[in-house]
């Protein structure tokens, strides 16, 4: 790097390409101050790929020195508006270069990273619909990044349930979870995610509770013995009139629609619960995971879901039951 400020410098991207040089306004700026490789990437964005006046960048360096990248962004994109249309016509990308780009790498326990860059057709899309899902709750996560991260997780809930889905082979998109039926009765053991990523037991109940079970009988060396036919746990009459009664996610406090949450088996299935309206109670996808990794109980008082807090949360375990979605049923002491 020169930090002379001539254009010597080059940020690389995740799939290893360099971003370009950059001006000797951004130079100077390097030598004097931090600049994260976010805004590095926006300047660069700014000055090779939007071929910006060269007058803009000492607007878009001061901006850097204040605002994060998302607004250095958003400057750039402002600047570039103003110029005439046929200016703008000049500046569009190649049509032989995608407007959206996604990258998906596999981490070692089943984990997936993923980057890439939408256009500002599906950018816009994609932010509306996760900015609902991402706004602060008092018992959801402080950050942001985290937020968005639980709101993802709800929209591929969602997407995965669209019936409309294409199919591969003749099925529709899933996941196979195998797992010891011993596994899930008594919650010792671990399950086999799609062949090669380990779950926990809590894990596996967690996805049991919402999912298409194929019952497989195994011999004694794992031999596939008697491949059973999909059952599903809830059918759509039983999902409606949960919807009906609990109104969205039932976990005390919670103000998820019912669109953003599962059928949870208040006791399992594989414990002998059975799969009817006095059984089940819905949860979004963060409260389902606490109530299969934590101490919280459920139980039915009057036909609604009523919670027991573990003693760390409240030493009295007194119950509690979610009053924003319907009024409070009385509970005997």
């Amino acid at each position: 790097m020169d930090r002379a400020g001539q254009p010597v410098h080059a940020v690389i991207t995740p799939t290893g390409q360099p971003l370009g040089p950059l001006h000797s306004a951004t130079g100077s700026a390097l030598a004097e101050h931090d600049l994260s490789d976010g805004h590095l990437r926006e300047l660069t964005r700014a000055i090779t790929k939007l071929r910006l006046p060269d007058d803009s960048e000492p607007i878009l360096v001061d901006a850097a020195l204040s605002l994060e990248p998302k607004s250095v962004r958003q400057s750039a994109d402002r600047i570039r508006d103003r110029i005439d249309q046929d200016g703008i016509d000049e500046l569009d990308e190649p049509a032989a270069e995608p407007a959206d780009v996604l990258y998906v790498r596999d981490l070692p326990g089943g984990r997936v990273e993923f980057w890439g860059e939408l256009s500002a057709e599906t950018g816009a899309r994609f932010t509306a619909m996760l900015e609902p899902l991402s706004q602060p709750r008092p018992d959801g996560p402080k950050d942001r990044a985290h937020r968005l991260r639980e709101a993802f997780g709800d929209l591929v809930g969602l997407a995965s349930r669209y019936e409309r889905l294409p199919s591969e082979a003749g099925e529709r998109p899933h996941i196979s979870v195998t797992v010891d039926f011993e596994t899930l009765r008594r919650g010792v053991g671990h399950a086999v995610l799609d062949g090669d990523h380990y779950l926990s037991e809590a894990q596996a109940r967690r996805i049991a509770c919402n999912a298409k079970i194929i019952p497989v009988v195994m011999g004694g060396d794992s031999e596939v013995l008697d491949p059973g036919r999909t059952k599903r746990t809830v059918n759509v009459a039983q999902r409606k009139a949960l919807h009906a009664r609990d109104r969205g996610c039932a976990f005390p406090g919670c103000s998820r629609p019912p669109k953003w949450t599962d059928a949870h088996h208040v006791r399992h299935w594989a414990d002998g619960g059975d799969t009817d309206l006095g059984n089940l109670v819905l949860l979004c996808r963060a409260h389902h995971s606490l109530v299969h990794h934590s101490q919280w109980s459920i139980t039915m008082t009057g036909g609604v879901p009523v919670f027991i807090p573990p003693r760390h949360v409240d030493p009295a375990q007194l119950p509690r039951q979610n009053l924003l979605h319907r009024p409070p049923v009385a509970i005997a002491a």
